[in-house]
């Protein structure tokens, strides 16, 4: 339950209009990065209620305990890593309720206590505070002190500043779906190892690496033996269990800077950077030796593997291009890079969305 008592509406508080919003919530929608989205709503915040000191607050998960990440104002130094305890305070209460306060009078508000509530060099005469959320999950609180001239914040601010910061829970929501479709864009669904156009990127990459330090590279190709028959006799579940056992023993015998990918049905690469053919080979056996020990008592299916080795180095890695499988997906990148691009549904919605309130509110100044 909201709380949303507050003082009356002043001349500066009249001149927030629509337009000010809509462009908050313009830039908003445009950022890229979840540090960038926390700066501008607080920044925006601040700004719409003209607050002496704005802070963002982020919640530990685990304890509860409500941290001060990010402030801005005069004396914002003061109050980096702050802590204020699970439950505490005016913020702690927000935190814990997910609940809007306003305090227009500190002196006449319980819910305020001068000794938990207190910050270094300020006088806190009134206050806002607005949990962030995430997936309905209190992620964090927008804190913002004392209006202009240390004046009572007004119910007109405190809902502006609501409305804000609503847009920017929706906003984080986008970022974290855009981060995981790109991670699944990275990925093959079955096996999470990378797919073809992000192997073939990095695969590019290292061959440019190799031309101009003289590094070695080698790659092994994977092919799991007689798979379509495995499918007919066992079906398509022993199938991808076949996969899924032989990519996780490719991920854990492999470093982390090698690079692991499915690149058809049943076929896998695997690119070593500065690796020689000598150090290729050693894995190459190693790797038959896991598998001929283990690939039956994980899957039940007693599979078998064919592994080729390919080896070269310093300019001589451009010959890897040269190998039927490379250029064959080398060639498939390059077309669809050539394709114009459009704007996905979502990006032409978000523009006519923001297009129609500015509108309206040309119509409403008019």
């Amino acid at each position: 339950m909201d709380e949303t008592k507050g003082g009356p509406l002043g001349n500066q508080q009249e001149s927030l209009n629509m337009t000010k919003v809509c462009e908050s919530i313009r830039e908003l929608v445009l950022v890229r990065n979840t540090d960038e989205l926390l700066l501008r709503l607080l920044q925006k915040a601040s700004s719409l209620g003209q607050a002496e000191l704005a802070s963002f607050l982020i919640k530990d998960q685990a304890t509860g305990d409500l941290r001060y990440a990010l402030s801005l104002g005069e004396k914002a130094d003061t109050l980096k890593d702050r802590l204020v305890r699970k439950g505490e305070g005016v913020c702690g209460l927000a935190a814990e309720t997910s609940q809007n306060i306003i305090i227009t009078d500190t002196r006449e508000d319980p819910r305020f206590n001068s000794e938990i509530d207190k910050l270094p060099e300020t006088e806190i005469k009134s206050l806002m505070v607005v949990p962030f959320r995430v997936e309905r999950s209190v992620f964090g609180v927008i804190y913002l002190i004392n209006g202009p001239g240390k004046k009572a914040f007004s119910l007109e601010e405190f809902k502006l500043v609501q409305t804000l910061v609503n847009f920017a829970e929706l906003s984080l929501e986008r970022l974290i779906l855009v981060k995981e479709l790109n991670q699944l864009e990275d990925y093959d669904s079955l096996t999470q190892t990378y797919n073809p156009k992000t192997f073939f990127t990095y695969f590019q990459r290292e061959i440019d690496r190799c031309q101009r330090y003289g590094y070695d590279l080698s790659l092994l190709q994977i092919d799991v033996d007689y798979f379509e028959k495995i499918i007919q006799t066992f079906g398509q579940e022993a199938g991808d269990r076949v996969l899924t056992n032989l990519s996780f023993i490719l991920k854990k015998t492999t470093r982390r800077v090698d690079l692991v990918a499915r690149i058809e049905l049943n076929k896998f690469l695997v690119l070593l950077p500065d690796t020689g053919r000598a150090g290729a080979l050693k894995l190459r056996e190693r790797l038959l030796k896991i598998l001929d020990t283990q690939n039956l008592r994980s899957t039940g299916i007693p599979y078998t593997v064919t592994i080729d080795v390919y080896s070269e180095s310093g300019t001589e890695a451009a010959k890897f291009y040269r190998l039927p499988q490379i250029n064959a997906w080398i060639n498939q990148i390059k077309n669809r890079n050539h394709k114009r691009k459009y704007p996905t549904p979502g990006e032409e919605l978000a523009e006519l969305v923001l297009s129609t309130l500015l509108a309206t509110k040309k119509q409403i100044v008019s």
